[in-house]
């Protein structure tokens, strides 16, 4: 290659680089503990306005919160969270994570990683009987690698869901020691709850490397948010932890995914839309743990809100806190 060459593509990929990075912003993350109480928030879903569901995976029974989420209609920074009520049938807890609503009936479905279950609520939190017929292979998922991630959207009449890890039927989890990438099931449900397509598609590796780190690495997908024209994001998350806690981060990747562009069966390619990480140091405390993500309301420009909200395992030790952050695709 060329001088010339050569600067015509460094100025090209450049550009590529400055495109991208306008085309996606992050926001700053945001906790309200006056109007948020402690949790362990590990879904979220946008009702409508300013009114979301969240999901908690250790509410002492089972069901979902309803909270008010006002953001910014220019740049999508959230400006207040308020939690108002928790809905309820009285159950125990599913150990509940992901969470959907449906605008036809009015109703969420949430997805329970201890029963391996998706079953349907109404909004006062009653269950309606009905629920998505899971395939028996997911009856393979490892201890706490089931569903955490579900999403719906009207316009392609379709959930998604998969399991956080590989099954057990499909390989290993990695670990820190034992290095490898979540090959997992993406699956999507009619408006009937019956299985429809299914695709492979397999996570990032993790970004620490072991023979510099001790501690233990936890990989997985944790959160999906399907987009009316037919992609999906997909939230992947990595928690490193120290021996003595103190350096842990969680690093997260947001990809892009298009099922509709491929064959069912087939190995899904991703594009990376943006990656950030949070920590825990002497001098921050500012480590999240995002596990729920969702479509929000479009922003005054047109462009698309995403909103994400972390588990701070009830505020663990008080050294955590129930974060919220939007990420705006322009």
């Amino acid at each position: 290659m060329n001088r010339t060459n050569l600067l015509i593509f460094i100025l090209s990929w450049l550009t590529t680089i400055s495109l991208i990075a306008q085309d996606v912003v992050v926001n700053r993350q945001r906790h309200f503990p006056q109007s948020v109480p402690a949790g362990n928030y590990s879904g979220i879903t946008w009702l409508g306005e300013l009114r979301y569901a969240v999901a908690n995976d250790k509410s002492p029974t089972s069901g979902f919160h309803l909270m008010t989420i006002e953001t910014d209609s220019l740049t999508g920074e959230i400006l207040s969270v308020r939690a108002d009520s928790f809905m309820t049938c009285g159950k125990p807890n599913r150990d509940e994570e992901g969470i959907c609503y449906v605008t036809q009936t009015q109703t969420v479905f949430v997805s329970g990683e201890l029963d391996k279950e998706i079953v349907e609520y109404n909004m006062n939190g009653q269950l309606t009987g009905r629920r998505l017929a899971i395939p028996e292979i997911f009856r393979t998922a490892y201890s706490n690698g089931s569903f955490e991630a579900l999403t719906y959207n009207a316009a392609t009449h379709r959930f998604w869901t998969t399991s956080e890890n590989t099954l057990k039927d499909d390989g290993e989890i990695p670990t820190l020691q034992q290095r490898g990438v979540n090959r997992v099931r993406l699956q999507s449900f009619g408006d009937d709850l019956l299985p429809k397509e299914q695709y492979w598609y397999v996570s990032d590796s993790s970004v620490v490397k072991a023979s510099k780190h001790r501690g233990r690495s936890i990989l997985g997908i944790s959160g999906l948010a399907a987009l009316d024209d037919g992609r999906i994001i997909v939230l992947e998350r990595e928690l490193y932890i120290p021996p003595k806690k103190i350096g842990s981060f969680a690093h997260v990747k947001l990809f892009v995914v298009h099922p509709a562009r491929q064959q069912p069966g087939e190995l899904l390619e991703k594009q990376l839309l943006v990656e950030f990480r949070t920590k825990m140091n002497l001098a921050t405390q500012g480590f999240a743990n995002y596990e729920g993500v969702c479509l929000g309301p479009h922003l005054a420009d047109g462009s698309l809100l995403l909103v994400l909200v972390a588990d701070s395992q009830n505020q663990n030790k008080g050294l955590m806190k129930d974060w919220f952050r939007t990420v705006v695709l322009k």
